[in-house]
Order: C-alpha cells, then sequence, then structure tokens
C-alpha cells in the first residue's frame, strides 16, 4: 500500500511541496501520494479526522501553531519554537514536530556557511525566525535578533534590537559573521526590497535569505555586490521537506537527495524564469563555442565572461594578471555581479571565474549553470596556450589546474553535460538537457 501524505494550509495554490516529495519517491524508486489541502482558519482546530486519513502531513503558514491542538504529543524541537510544521500518525495518534531549524542548518552546510562561535543577526521575529533562531543557538552562534518591536523578543539568552539600533551600530563599526533575513520583505510579488541597506550589510561575511521566491532576492544582490557569502531559501525548503520524510519513515536524512532535488528544483525555476545561463568549466572545453551555437538557436545574447572584461576594465586579461591573480579575480567578480542583474543571456564563464565561493553562489542564485565537461587529454592535445597567463609553463600545467578545480565545478553548477564529440553533438546534448528541465525550445 502506497504511503499517503499532504500539505495543509491557508492558500497552497503556489506551493512546490508536491513537486519536491514526487522527485522523493522517484529517486527512491516508490509510489506516494502528496495532497494539497487547503483549510479554512475556523476549522483548523477541529481537523484531527483530516490527519489521521494520511500517513504524515506538512503544515504552513498560518497554522503551524494552532494545529497543535489536534496532537497528541509533541517534540522538545516543536516545544521550544512553539510551532509544528510536520505531523506524524502513529497509529491512531498525532505527533508534532518542525523541521524548519534543519532545513535552516542543512542551508548553510550546503554553501560552507558556519556560524559557530560567531555573532549572528537575524532579521524579523515572527515563527520562522524562531526556528532560525533555535537552529543558531544549537549551531554555537551568538544570536542577536532585530525586530520592530524588540520588547516582545522573549529568547532567553538572546539580545534583541531594533533597526535603527543596528544600523547605529554598524555605522560606528560593529561587525558579524551571519545576516539572516527571515521577514518576508523582498518576496514576491514585492520584489526589488531589503529590509537592511548596503550600510548594514557590508559590516557581515555572509548573508542568508529564508525567502525562495524569488531565489535571488535583492537583499542577496546586495550582498553579492559587495562580495558577501550569499545563499537563498530554496535548499532550506528542500531540506526541511526531506527532515520530514526521514520523521515519517523513522530514518536518517538522505542528504544526497536533498542536493538532488534542490539541483533540479532550481534549474527548472532559473530555466522557467528566463534567468541567464552559465556555461562553466576548464580552459578549451568549449564553453565559448557551445555558448555561441545556444545564443543562436534561441535568439538569446551570447556573452564571453573575458571579453566582457577586457572591456569594462579597458586592459587585456595578460595585463591584468601582471597586476597579480587577485587583480583579475576581483574584476571577474565584478563583472559576474553585473551580469546576475540581468536576465536571458547565455554567459561563458572564465575557467577559473568557480575558484571564488561568492561566484559559485551568484551563478546558482541568478541562473541555470551547465558544468561543460571535455576529456582533458583531448583539450591538452590541441590547447593553445597563448594569451593564457596560468598557461606559460605549457599546456600540461591544465592538468594540474583541472584536478584543483573539479570539485568546484560540480558544486557551481546543476547539470553536467559530457563534451567529447564535435560541436552539434555538444548542442544537441545541450539543448536535450535544457529542454528536458523545463526550457521551451
Amino acid at each position: 500500500m502506497e504511503n499517503r501524505f499532504c500539505v495543509i494550509g491557508e492558500k497552497l495554490g503556489h506551493t512546490r511541496s508536491p513537486q519536491i516529495h514526487s522527485e522523493f519517491f522517484d529517486i527512491k524508486g516508490e509510489s506516494g501520494v502528496y495532497d494539497v489541502r487547503e483549510i479554512a482558519r475556523e476549522d483548523i482546530g477541529s481537523c484531527r479526522d483530516l490527519l489521521l486519513g494520511y500517513d504524515g502531513v506538512n503544515v504552513t503558514i498560518p497554522y503551524k501553531t494552532d494545529v497543535i491542538k489536534n496532537l497528541d504529543a509533541i517534540s522538545d524541537e516543536a516545544k521550544s519554537i512553539g510551532a509544528v510544521n510536520t505531523v506524524k500518525r502513529r497509529g491512531d495518534k498525532l505527533e508534532g514536530y518542525n523541521s524548519d531549524p534543519y532545513g535552516f542548518s542543512a542551508m548553510l552546510k550546503s554553501r560552507g556557511i558556519n556560524a559557530a562561535e560567531k555573532r549572528a543577526c537575524v532579521l524579523g521575529y515572527g515563527g520562522a525566525a524562531k526556528s532560525v533562531v533555535h537552529a543558531l543557538r544549537e549551531l554555537g552562534a551568538d544570536v542577536t535578533v532585530v525586530s520592530r518591536d524588540p520588547a516582545k523578543v522573549n529568547e532567553n539568552a538572546v539580545r534583541a534590537i531594533d533597526y535603527e539600533t543596528l544600523r547605529l551600530e554598524c555605522e560606528k563599526g560593529a561587525k558579524g559573521y551571519l545576516l539572516v533575513n527571515c521577514t518576508p520583505v523582498g518576496m514576491y510579488p514585492k520584489e526589488g526590497v531589503s529590509p537592511v541597506g548596503e550600510e548594514v550589510i557590508a559590516c557581515f561575511d555572509a548573508l542568508a535569505d529564508i525567502v525562495y521566491n524569488p531565489m535571488y532576492t535583492e537583499f542577496l544582490k546586495l550582498g553579492a555586490k559587495l562580495g558577501k557569502r550569499c545563499v537563498g531559501g530554496l535548499y532550506m525548503l528542500v531540506a526541511q521537506a526531506m527532515k520530514s520524510q526521514s520523521v515519517w519513515r523513522d530514518e536518517e536524512v538522505d542528504e544526497t537527495a536533498t542536493k538532488k532535488i534542490f539541483k533540479k528544483l532550481s534549474f527548472r525555476e532559473s530555466l522557467g524564469g528566463g534567468d541567464n545561463i552559465y556555461l562553466t568549466g576548464i580552459m578549451s572545453c568549449g564553453k565559448s563555442t557551445l555558448g555561441r551555437l545556444l545564443a543562436e538557436a534561441l535568439g538569446r545574447e551570447f556573452v564571453d565572461m573575458d571579453a566582457y572584461i577586457v572591456e569594462r576594465e579597458g586592459r587585456t586579461i595578460p595585463e591584468l594578471f601582471a597586476e597579480g591573480e587577485k587583480t583579475f579575480r576581483d574584476a571577474e567578480s565584478r563583472a559576474l555581479y553585473e551580469l546576475s542583474l540581468g536576465k536571458g543571456k547565455i554567459v561563458a564563464t572564465g575557467g577559473g571565474c568557480i575558484k571564488r565561493a561568492v561566484n559559485r553562489d551568484i551563478m546558482l542564485l541568478s541562473g541555470a549553470t551547465v558544468f561543460v565537461r571535455r576529456n582533458i587529454d583531448k583539450i591538452i592535445a590541441t590547447a593553445d596556450c597563448g594569451g593564457r597567463p596560468l598557461l606559460a609553463d605549457g599546456a600540461d600545467k591544465l592538468r594540474g589546474i583541472y584536478a584543483a578545480r573539479k570539485s568546484r565545478y560540480y558544486a557551481a553548477a546543476q547539470a553536467v553535460l559530457d563534451n567529447d564529440g564535435d560541436e552539434k553533438e555538444g548542442l544537441d546534448k545541450l539543448m536535450k538537457i535544457l529542454s528536458q528541465e523545463g526550457l521551451k525550445i
């Protein structure tokens, strides 16, 4: 008998939960039902029979607190947060859990952001913020909550300030590691606004936004502009769903499934939204050739990032490298940020663009990224070292460069293209990958 799950909420027209759980069933090779059940506010306190009709239920806003009156028990974590987003049926009993703290921690981990023993500021004090504060305290962070009404913040051993105090402290030189947006500011359809300005963001090393629509919020764009690490809420959404599955199944979270589903979902979101398509890979792997062919086939603008940098900076690549690799990488990051603000471009990145974590963040947030993978021996056999400062010692050096960067190419991309054939074969493969994941061709 197949498992039956659902999500309950007031308005669920745009929920992504069925898609996430359907992908999980496919990965596991299992069948399962995941329904969407909208419930009126006056009925949430008496929906026990509905909950008992499923093996497990996800609960979304605004019912994460009100659903508790239907339950027989809740976990210590959910009790501490005061909210439940996961209900498990065990016989004729209903148990409540909260998977949001796990989802938030997994989101940070996915980008290598470690807040342990570091200052973290949480913007907002709604239900989501309480889960984030719980997660950060579990991680060992020094947490400050920023609220319009700090007197209402009742978290033990957590400092609470208002937005003006935060701004003034930053103006005076206060620093922090992580800044988290737990407000709905910048969420669709009211995009293009940030809960804080550059003067505050500049004082932190990393930004996290629990908003996932859009993936690339104004808050994160300001962070990317200033060279900060940035992570968006889509990974948290997927990770908390996988935590729910682990609760329902009484087993450990499948982190491999989480990563696969996130990459697939973010790839589809970007393609469906007409975002940029980034092609990454080692030098001479065919990025520029494929990019031009793809742009022509789709009627889009093609951008070769190295050429864009030369035009923008007014200097050649060797001239920029002559001042040190950092000078070139700084110019590269500025160029990528500028391109990330647009849509619909086909961008062939430089071979080393993925070296910087902030660049990998930007590509994942602002577009669909394909790693163009080509046999390194084929590249070496035909590599032209002219104009490539990193290959001044000969093409064989490419093997070591590729080995050092390989894991980062995979980390930055949502899809991989094997490009060992001719141009036509490569383009056909690329078009197939894009069309399978939702690009209208």
